[in-house]
């Protein structure tokens, strides 16, 4: 009933299944303190449904990062520089827009060759992290003097990044889920799934994604793994969408 409750009112099946498996989630905590419930709790599945895999591609990220100057304002401009660095690194904004000059350090690989790690420990997981930068990374620090962007919120990054996609012409047209007010008169806003232009559905997610997407297949997964910090390979390919026919289709290039 309450399911049917939530779809009637336009909630997302996802968010739904998010909502009861917390009612699920409190009920066992409440069985563990010795309060009866459901016998038929245990039989309550939920699943979570197929998600959009809505990422920038190598020539999205390109496009970015030629923007020609002059059209993007300072504040444009240290968004677009963050974006493309999330692209390149594969945190969370939690993680990334904390980055400073401070968590670099640099250091000699087996073939003699100087590279720049960045360490730092992720927020949601305390995990310590110690990651390579690209050379895409580096050529925005030295623009900046060997500095990061500027941090900004992640209301003003959501909003900066998705004029910055509009400058860059990313206007390809791709299924995806963003908030619309579906009640006007009483305000109400719910996620539609419709095609948009690419760049009304970038987040600050997408980089992240976008990392995941772009280097799996030429990257190890485990090194992506270790990357992004999923916890298992399954949670990775769920994540980026992929099925056992996409991990078929990729263990035959060692075939």
């Amino acid at each position: 009933s309450f399911e049917d409750y939530c779809f009637s009112k336009g909630y997302a099946p996802n968010t739904t299944t998010r909502a009861i498996r917390a009612i699920k989630t409190a009920c066992n905590h409440a069985r563990y303190n010795g309060i009866e419930t459901s016998y038929q709790l245990e039989k309550l599945k939920t699943k979570y449904t197929k998600t959009e895999n809505i990422y920038l591609t190598l020539e999205d990220i390109e496009k970015l990062k030629h923007i020609k100057k002059g059209k993007l304002t300072d504040q444009l401009e240290n968004a677009r520089d963050w974006l493309v660095i999330s692209c390149f690194i594969g945190q969370r904004v939690s993680d990334f827009m904390r980055f400073n000059k401070k968590m670099l350090r640099q250091e000699t690989n087996k073939d003699g060759k100087l590279v720049t790690l960045i360490e730092f420990t992720q927020q949601k997981t305390g995990k310590v992290m110690t990651i390579p930068l690209k050379q895409d990374v580096l050529d925005i620090l030295d623009k900046r003097g060997g500095e990061f962007p500027v941090r900004i919120s992640d209301q003003k990054y959501n909003v900066y990044i998705k004029k910055v996609g509009a400058i860059a012409k990313l206007n390809e047209k791709v299924v995806g889920s963003k908030k619309l007010e579906t009640e006007p008169e009483s305000g109400i806003y719910r996620k539609v799934t419709k095609e948009f232009e690419k760049y009304k559905l970038i987040s600050s997610h997408i980089g992240r994604r976008s990392f995941a997407s772009n280097f799996y297949g030429k990257m190890p997964t485990s090194f992506l793994i270790y990357i992004t910090g999923h916890k298992t390979e399954e949670m990775f390919l769920n994540y980026l969408g992929k099925s056992n026919k996409d991990l078929a289709m990729e263990l035959t290039n060692y075939f």
